[in-house]
């Protein structure tokens, strides 16, 4: 297995939730992703390797990070109040994900989860696990072979 690690930057709220969270704020959030081959790599420039960490970092930045980094997580089934900052964040042409699930860090580590083993099921390589911090001590994980439904 191979882990590569990174941060990102971005916004939500929960609505309806009971505590401070139901409020709009921010995070920094680091993503910890780790992948695994049937077998390490035999030829190539990136023989004995699961993955090359560079080729990994460019999939990440490209499908998660540059997608949520600076932006406003928008839960599509939130409060009127989370609906109309998303309104007002879209109409000044500013950087928003619409999401169909909340955006609490555990729905947002399976969504990443199942996005890069999406992209990556064609390359022999899978995500056996997303841990993804929401501050220094709070995490959410997703492993491979556990149910979420």
């Amino acid at each position: 297995m191979a882990t590569k690690e990174f941060t990102f930057d971005c916004a939500h709220m929960l609505s309806n939730h009971e505590g401070m969270c139901a409020n709009l704020h921010g995070h920094t959030y680091k993503l910890q992703v780790t992948v695994t081959r049937d077998e390490l790599k035999k030829e190539g420039s990136s023989q004995g390797m699961v993955v090359d960490f560079g080729d990994l970092k460019r999939i990440v930045k490209e499908l998660i990070v540059d997608k949520f980094d600076h932006s406003f997580i928008f839960w599509e089934g939130g409060s009127e109040a989370e609906r109309k900052i998303a309104d007002i964040v879209q109409k000044n042409n500013l950087k928003i994900v619409k999401f169909k699930d909340r955006p609490t860090a555990e729905n947002m580590a399976l969504y990443i989860f199942k996005v890069l083993n999406e992209h990556l099921k064609d390359k022999n390589l899978r995500v056996v696990k997303v841990k993804l911090y929401e501050t220094p001590t709070s995490f959410a994980e997703v492993y491979e072979d556990v149910s979420y439904f």
